[in-house]
């Protein structure tokens, strides 16, 4: 397949341990298998949790539940008959997975009706929850799983992530054929650093665009979310920002808040040198937009409000 056929977040995507880039305890942790509940968090989204638990779960059957969209009593149900139920399709030595990702979206009724599910199904299945705010769970539901955070926690363990993240990002550039100095990749890395989902989408948005070198001017412009930023600072149009934001990022919500908040403000730098005092305004709203995103019923009415609001700040 042609490197410009597939996305470069599944393209390169690890299908083994062997190939992801851990931090040497989170590697220690993941070596033993699942052989207990494990809950994986962190901060920043990009970190390795999604695959990490694909290839933990691989070799398991294995229900999948999105607890932002179905963190629901009725989902706790469906949990609970698939770990009752005796597999026909085999898994390793006959042990279910339950994979929960997003689980500061569930309901409060959700978290309760399954931490007596955990324990009662102990026997037969493990549960793989994975977070990017652990201190929105309660204490009962972290004392059932192993918690095991892939941000650097210490200065040694960061150095040794932008090492492996610069190894691997060198070569993915190279292959690309994009140039880049030691200096710039550095920079590069660093200025999303511990994200690497959003590194790889830059890369893809400037191999698309026939970019050759990467530069001051280009590395922290996420080119995808550039019709996104232009309508920004173009002034409210509620019927058409409507149509096009639903039609255009509908699917890809949590990327879009993360270019509003990181990659809008350098191109606001570089394109509308006269709007810089409206930059603190923006981050605050982008900021109290982000936080609510994983607690709403719509996502796409999220990004709506912060697009509308952002227009506001600009045109005010």
């Amino acid at each position: 397949m042609s490197i410009i056929q597939q996305l470069f977040t599944e393209r390169f995507r690890p299908k083994t341990l062997e190939q992801m880039i851990l931090l040497p305890r989170v590697r220690e942790e993941l070596n033993k298998g699942l052989t207990q509940n494990i809950l994986f968090y962190s901060n920043s989204p990009g970190t390795g949790k999604t695959s990490s638990t694909r290839i933990l779960s691989k070799d398991y059957v294995t229900k999948y539940v999105d607890a932002t969209t179905d963190g629901k009593v009725t989902t706790i149900e469906s949990i609970d008959k698939f770990c009752s139920t005796i597999s026909l399709e085999g898994g390793k030595d006959s042990i279910k997975c339950v994979v929960l990702e997003e689980l500061t979206g569930a309901s409060d009724e959700f978290i309760e009706r399954l931490l007596p599910l955990v324990e009662r199904h102990a026997k037969n299945s493990r549960f793989i929850g994975s977070i990017n705010y652990i201190n929105k769970l309660s204490e009962p539901l972290l004392s059932r799983f192993n918690c095991i955070c892939f941000e650097p926690i210490n200065s040694e363990e960061e150095e040794y992530l932008l090492s492996e993240y610069f190894k691997r990002l060198g070569t993915i550039l190279t292959a690309a054929k994009i140039t880049f100095t030691k200096e710039i990749l550095e920079k590069f890395i660093k200025d999303s650093f511990p994200d690497m989902r959003s590194r790889l989408n830059s890369i893809q948005s400037f191999y698309n665009r026939g970019v050759k070198e990467l530069n001051d001017k280009n590395f922290n412009i996420n080119y995808d979310f550039i019709d996104l930023f232009n309508t920004c600072i173009n002034k409210p149009d509620p019927v058409e920002n409507y149509k096009f934001i639903s039609s255009e990022y509908s699917s890809k919500i949590n990327d879009a808040m993360s270019a509003l908040g990181l990659n809008f403000i350098d191109f606001l730098v570089q394109n509308k040198p006269d709007k810089i005092d409206k930059i603190p305004t923006i981050i605050i709203a982008v900021a109290e937009y982000q936080a609510q995103l994983n607690q709403v019923i719509d996502k796409l009415v999220s990004l709506l409000a912060c697009v509308y609001k952002i227009q506001l700040i600009l045109n005010n």
